[in-house]
C-alpha cells in the first residue's frame, strides 16, 4: 500500500472515530416542566444537546501485590465512587447539559430543578503501570459498571448502567470509556430517558429501546466517553498498616454519548473492499 493509501485509510478511520464520541441527545423525562423553554426536541423533552458535565468523589485502595511496602507498578487497584459511596447528589452528579440553558434557550426542561441525575460506581479494577515524580500512581483500568439513578424529588431510579471497557488515570485526569448497558434495569420508568440525536430504530430513539431491540448483530453500541480532572488540593494518599493505600479525590469533567452510524461502518468496509481492489490490480500489473 502506498503512503497516499496509507493516509487516507488513516483519515477514514479517523473521521469515524472522531464521530464516535460526538453525537447529539436529548433527554426525554415524560414531562413538560417548562412550557416556555425554547428549542425542545418535544413537549417533555430537553432541547438537543452535545456532552454534560460531572462531579464526583472517588476512593481507590492500591493493593501492595509485591509486599514492597508501598506504591509500585504491579500493584492491583480497586476504586468506588459517586453517590452513597462519597456523599450525596450534591457532590456526586450531571450538573449541567451543554448547551447549557441560558434565559429560556437550551431548554432543559426541568433538569436540576425538578430532576436530577447521579451515579456511583464500584469495583472499577486497574493495575498500576507507573508513578508520578508526585508519588501518585498511573493505572489502566480492566472495566467496571457506572450505575446512572434519577432522582425525581421522591426516589431514586437506576435507569441504566454504563459497563466500562477501558480507561486510565494519570495522576491528574481520568479517561473512561465504555457502553450503555440496561442488563438488570428492574425499573424501566425512565429507561428511554436518554434518546439519540442522530439514530433511531424501529420507530425509536431511546437508548434502551436501541440497546434491546437493534443490535441485532452485536456490532451496535451506545458509546460512552469521558474525561475527568482530579482536585489536587483534595487529594489525600494514605498508607495503611496492611502495605496497601488509599487515595481519595474530587474530580469534574465531561462526557458524552455516541452511536456510530451503520451506513458509516459501511463506508469503511467499502473502503477496505475498494483499496483492497486497487492493490491487487496494481500488484497484477
Amino acid at each position: 500500500m502506498t503512503n497516499k493509501f496509507k493516509l487516507a485509510w488513516g483519515g477514514a478511520l479517523l473521521a469515524v472515530a472522531g464521530l464516535a464520541h460526538a453525537d447529539p441527545f436529548y433527554l426525554d423525562a415524560g414531562v413538560n416542566y417548562d412550557p416556555t423553554g425554547l428549542g425542545k426536541v418535544c413537549s417533555t423533552c430537553t432541547s438537543m444537546k452535545d456532552q454534560f458535565t460531572i462531579t464526583y468523589g472517588s476512593r481507590t485502595v492500591v493493593s501492595d501485590t509485591d509486599s514492597s511496602g508501598g506504591l509500585s507498578v504491579g500493584d492491583t487497584t480497586n476504586t468506588v465512587g459517586g453517590y452513597g459511596y462519597t456523599g450525596g447528589i450534591d457532590v456526586n452528579s450531571i450538573t449541567s447539559l451543554k448547551p447549557k440553558q441560558v434565559f429560556n434557550t437550551n431548554s432543559d426542561n426541568g433538569f436540576n430543578s425538578a430532576y436530577y441525575l447521579t451515579f456511583s460506581f464500584a469495583n472499577l479494577a486497574g493495575v498500576v503501570t507507573s508513578i508520578t515524580p508526585s508519588g501518585l500512581p498511573v493505572v489502566v483500568y480492566s472495566g467496571g459498571l457506572i450505575q446512572m439513578y434519577l432522582y425525581n424529588g421522591s426516589s431514586t431510579i437506576n435507569f441504566m448502567n454504563i459497563k466500562i471497557t477501558t480507561g486510565f488515570i494519570d495522576g491528574v485526569g481520568t479517561t473512561l470509556n465504555g457502553e450503555a448497558d440496561f442488563t438488570g434495569i428492574s425499573d424501566l420508568t425512565y429507561a428511554n430517558l436518554f434518546h439519540s440525536g442522530t439514530y433511531s430504530c424501529n420507530g425509536s430513539s431511546g437508548f434502551y429501546d436501541i440497546w434491546k431491540n437493534c443490535n441485532t448483530t452485536g456490532d451496535l453500541k451506545i458509546n460512552f466517553a469521558s474525561h475527568f480532572d482530579s482536585d489536587l488540593n483534595h487529594t489525600t494518599v494514605t498508607p495503611n498498616p496492611d502495605g496497601s493505600t488509599t487515595i481519595t479525590s474530587q474530580h469534574n469533567g465531561q462526557a458524552s454519548f455516541a452511536i456510530p452510524e451503520p451506513a458509516s461502518l459501511a463506508l469503511v468496509g467499502l473502503s477496505l473492499v475498494g483499496l483492497a481492489g486497487i492493490r491487487r490490480r496494481k500488484n497484477a500489473a
